[in-house]
């Protein structure tokens, strides 16, 4: 994957619907009338603002029914289905998670709630070697380093879902020939879009991928290839499907590895996760294909492959900020032997802007025919 090798063990643990039970989210939709609480999250004893916290709306029983992030100053809004009695858990990348209330909340009434959150940071276990316990059974030590390492992957992918559904991008989409290292071969053709209210990268859902598998043919003829997004991570249908075990890293990463549970039918994925160990951040995600036909015959080099980078924006929203997949296509000889070239595919979020509540989604932003430039790269 991009020159890193990596090691897939056959352990594992599964992340399924019984036991996720913070990944599901309702998202119910609010009523003219909604019941609306605020505030502002604040470090516990500064005051300082904390942006890009995740803030989830719970009822009695723990069900998640609203979600939100908190602003650069610290602000965020939920909005109750129903009046009642509600609690709010606040959960921040690579600190421990609180809940507060009970909050009572009248029909059609506004609470603002103030929030404050600990300073005390959460630090990663440090891994030096990986397992080998078969199947998607861990031992009670090794499960517990999956769910940390999970816990801080699912609120960094939580806050992507979520900033991604109120910002418009703009995105630069390359298309290129490469050797095995990544030098690029020939011209390059260039794509500008803008899309609004949703990632720029898009896959089909997670039901979808699983049924039809994440390569298929294409309208244009081809061969179409697709990664697990944020929504297909937190799935579910993915989690059920997949094993998930630790990867010990380099250069300050952890990596929280997943691959399928059996033997796909269909073109399946593996890959890693990787966080920060100091601040528990999602940076990226590396995958590969499995289950795929592979293309020796063309020569020395890695199957196709792909890799999404995360980073935060500076109001605290975590966004997908590049993604790239590679294909082998073709072979060319270097000193008498035969390697592998590949087409590469990159898209980079070039700027991006909130929207407000009163745009349209339809129209946020002009589409990929109106706004799009195709350029030849090497022309002058």
């Amino acid at each position: 994957m991009n020159g890193n090798s990596h090691r897939y063990g056959r352990s594992g643990v599964s992340l399924g619907r019984s036991a996720m039970a913070l990944v599901t989210a309702l998202s119910l939709a609010g009523t003219l009338n909604a019941q609306t609480i605020r505030g502002r999250v604040t470090e516990q004893g500064t005051d300082s603002a904390i942006s890009g916290a995740l803030l989830l709306l719970l009822s009695p029983e723990g069900e998640e029914v609203a979600s939100g992030v908190s602003g650069e100053s610290g602000a965020w809004v939920l909005r109750a289905p129903a009046p009642g009695e509600w609690f709010v858990r606040v959960e921040r990348i690579g600190f421990a998670a609180s809940r507060q209330g009970p909050f009572r909340l009248a029909a059609g009434t506004e609470l603002t709630v103030p929030l404050e959150v600990s300073s005390a940071p959460l630090e990663l276990p440090a891994l030096t070697v990986e397992s080998e316990s078969g199947g998607c059974g861990l031992d009670p030590e090794e499960g517990e380093v999956v769910w940390r390492l999970w816990d801080e992957a699912r609120k960094a992918l939580r806050v992507a879902e979520i900033t991604e559904g109120s910002i418009a991008f703009l995105t630069e989409t390359t298309e290129r020939h490469v050797d095995p290292w990544g030098t690029p071969i020939g011209s390059e053709q260039t794509e500008f879009a803008t899309t609004a209210g949703r990632s720029p990268f898009r896959v089909p859902p997670a039901s979808d991928l699983q049924a039809r598998g994440y390569v298929r043919d294409s309208t244009a003829g081809g061969l179409a290839y697709y990664g697990p997004d944020a929504p297909v991570l937190l799935s579910d249908t993915f989690q059920e499907a997949h094993c998930f075990h630790a990867v010990a890293g380099d250069d300050g990463r952890v990596g929280l590895g997943f691959e399928p549970a059996a033997a796909p039918t269909r073109v399946d994925v593996r890959g890693v996760l990787w966080l920060d160990a100091k601040s528990s951040e999602l940076r990226s995600i590396e995958f590969e294909y499995v289950g795929l036909r592979r293309r020796d015959e063309l020569g020395i080099g890695p199957e196709a492959s792909g890799r999404m980078t995360y980073d935060r924006l500076p109001d605290g929203g975590w966004i997908l900020a590049q993604w790239t997949i590679r294909v082998p296509i073709d072979s060319r000889v270097y000193g008498g032997r035969s390697y592998k070239l590949y087409q590469e595919t990159t898209g980079r979020v070039t700027s991006t802007r909130r929207i407000a509540e009163h745009e349209q989604p339809e129209r946020r932003a002009p589409s990929v025919y109106e706004h799009g430039a195709r350029r030849d790269t090497t022309s002058p």
